[in-house]
């Protein structure tokens, strides 16, 4: 082939496609760089201006001017020798050769950078699914809360009379309460036959906590905000009654927070209220999370008291406690305060965080009181980090016992999708 070739439109055009190549995987490179700050990118920026915006971009770019790029190249060696019009033949034919066998791969790529690692083109198996239920791997509070809806409050009241754990005692509270709140005559029968069973007004006072933020709704704009601040006073009422009951409630003491925050009583009530929860107990993982809530940016806080507030929590408990991971709770939050949660959460500092905590509740030997909770929490956040090796021995246990939180709106679709992403990622081998 003489140089003469080398001299056409077809030449100028590899040429030029080469060019984009290399500028794409200029541009590609340096996003994954702290000098990504040189193109204008902020790690907190809109998705196009991000440095993960920015590496999915170049690598699209390069990608596109590569199989244009071997496209010319087909072109100008096949016109050296025959007509024209096989040139272009084998123009097209090249391309489509090239894009049929390597898109599925640069799509995976693509995909993986878009979105932090969190989404992959592999589907669920069918065995992914799996219903999720808050009452998890406890199956007295299963039987009991079964024996709720079907009217009969005895089960239920014999169980928290037997709970010693005050964590354990909160959860089983929270998850009757929740069923009082869309079915609540057995409770009603309960607190008719007897008014000052402690237990019984515990539920009580979750349950109005439940039906307030029903009320409210999830969204940032609040609804129903005349009804939800009635039913919190109404709420308040009834924990002061438990509360004469049994002073030393800590279920009754940890809803007072949520509702204290709902009621915007202020800082010094807030905190008053805790350190009352606190002196009966003092690493109640429901109490601290709620009042994680309180000291965030989107109530009454900032982003650096939270994880102030968090991290020292998490330190003081007893290792293998499930408190360990309220700082974790506290970093997802942060993650979705920001709107670029993978971005956040794929800083080395905070990947770093979360595994730390994940050790000392391991490291502990996890008590079984909220193990299925931390289980759910660390698969998610392992996954919002795109720490798959991490991820895996979490996910095996939440294909057992599956919660709603944190896997947003429908837990059985996205929990499902993060078991294919697992596989993706590590292969069969991983067990997942």
């Amino acid at each position: 082939m003489d140089a003469a070739a080398w001299d056409t439109p077809a030449a100028y055009v590899m040429l030029g496609a080469l060019v984009v190549v290399v500028g794409g995987m200029a541009v590609a490179g340096i996003a994954s760089t702290p000098a990504y700050r040189l193109l204008g990118m902020s790690a907190d920026g809109p998705w196009w201006f991000s440095p993960r915006g920015g590496k999915t971009q170049g690598v699209v770019v390069a990608y596109l001017g590569l199989v244009v790029a071997v496209a010319a190249l087909a072109f100008v060696v096949v016109d050296a020798y025959t007509a024209a019009r096989f040139a272009w033949t084998a123009c097209w034919t090249t391309a489509a050769v090239v894009f049929a066998l390597t898109v599925t791969r640069a799509g995976k790529l693509v995909l993986r950078l878009a979105t932090g690692g969190l989404v992959v083109l592999a589907d669920p198996l069918p065995g992914d699914y799996v219903e999720a239920d808050d009452a998890l791997d406890d199956v007295d509070l299963r039987a009991a809360r079964d024996a709720a809806a079907a009217g009969d409050w005895r089960p239920a009241a014999h169980l928290l009379a037997a709970t010693l754990d005050p964590d354990a005692r909160h959860d089983r509270v929270c998850e009757l309460a929740a069923l009082a709140s869309r079915r609540g005559r057995w409770l009603d029968a309960w607190l008719q036959e007897e008014p000052s069973n402690p237990h019984a007004l515990a539920c009580r006072v979750a349950a109005g906590v439940e039906r307030a933020w029903t009320l409210r709704g999830t969204d940032f704009e609040a609804r129903n905000v005349p009804d939800f601040l009635a039913v919190l006073e109404d709420t308040d009422a009834d924990a002061d009654t438990a509360l004469v009951v049994s002073p030393r409630d800590a279920s009754v003491l940890a809803s007072r927070l949520t509702v204290a925050r709902g009621l915007q009583l202020g800082v010094v009530e807030h905190e008053r209220r805790l350190a009352q929860l606190l002196a009966v107990a003092p690493h109640h993982r429901g109490g601290l999370s709620a009042a994680l809530q309180f000291k965030a940016a989107k109530w009454f806080g900032s982003s650096e008291e939270m994880l102030r507030f968090a991290r020292a929590e998490s330190a003081a408990a007893p290792a293998g406690h499930a408190t360990n991971l309220l700082v974790v709770v506290a970093l997802l939050e942060e993650g979705w305060a920001r709107g670029q949660s993978q971005s956040f959460l794929h800083r080395r500092e905070v990947r770093d965080e979360i595994v730390a905590a994940a050790n000392r509740w391991l490291g502990g030997g996890p008590s079984p009181v909220g193990r299925a909770w931390g289980h759910n929490l660390l698969a998610y956040a392992f996954w919002f980090a795109d720490l798959p090796q991490e991820a895996a021995p979490h996910l095996a246990e939440t294909h057992r016992h599956l919660s709603t939180w944190p896997w947003h709106d429908d837990a059985r679709e996205v929990h499902a999708q993060v078991r294919a992403w697992a596989r993706e990622r590590l292969g069969a081998s991983a067990g997942i």
